[in-house]
Parts: C-alpha cells; structure tokens; sequence
C-alpha cells in the first residue's frame, strides 16, 4: 500500500519534501483500518496524526491543506480523475483524503 500511495502523492505532485506528503500518507493508511476516520478528520484523525509525529494537529491540517494546494495548481486533472468528476473547486482536506483513500482502499 506504501508504494502506492507514494506514487500516487508524486503524481500529484506532492513529494516527500513537505510534511504534508508523510501526513497524508499516514491518514490514508489509518483510514484503511476504519473508514469512520473520515468522518471526525478534526477531532480524531489530525490529533492521531500530529501524536505520531509529535506535531499539533493543526499543523498537521495547514500542512495537509498546502498540500491539497500544490495538487490542485500542479496536476487538477488527475485529481479530477480520481474524484471520478470535474471539480469546481479545490477539494477541502477531508474531501482530498476521502478521494485519495478511496482511489487506495478500492483499487484493484
């Protein structure tokens, strides 16, 4: 799954750089083990994330947003093809690591 995710975070260009690349990749993997951590990205997934790193959690969300960020300048096209749509607009971090975790958990 590590490969994965690395190839498709590069694609994206996100490289591993910036912070955001390694907390993404950590969210998607314990999104893995339980889908529900979609749904409290705040109040559980950040907070699981920035203990594991020893950050804050906000860090760990301004990091994942700068990243959402350089995915959404550098290749909107791939992302819009994982979203299985076009997007309107920029994908807020829960929407970009829903999308990221559904391309990763489902792909076969």
């Amino acid at each position: 799954m590590e490969k994965e995710i690395c190839s498709l975070l590069t694609s994206l260009g996100i490289t591993s750089n910036y912070y955001g690349y390694y907390y993404i990749s950590q969210a998607i993997q314990l999104t893995a083990s339980g889908m529900e951590n979609l749904l409290l990205v705040t109040k559980r997934l950040y907070p699981h994330i920035a203990q594991i790193y020893n950050t804050s959690p906000k860090n760990v969300e301004r990091n994942i947003r700068h990243a959402v960020e350089i995915a959404w300048r550098t290749n909107r096209g791939l992302l819009c093809e994982l979203a299985g749509h076009d997007l309107e607009y920029k994908p807020t971090s829960g929407e970009f690591l829903a999308i990221l975790s559904s391309k990763i958990i489902y792909s076969d």
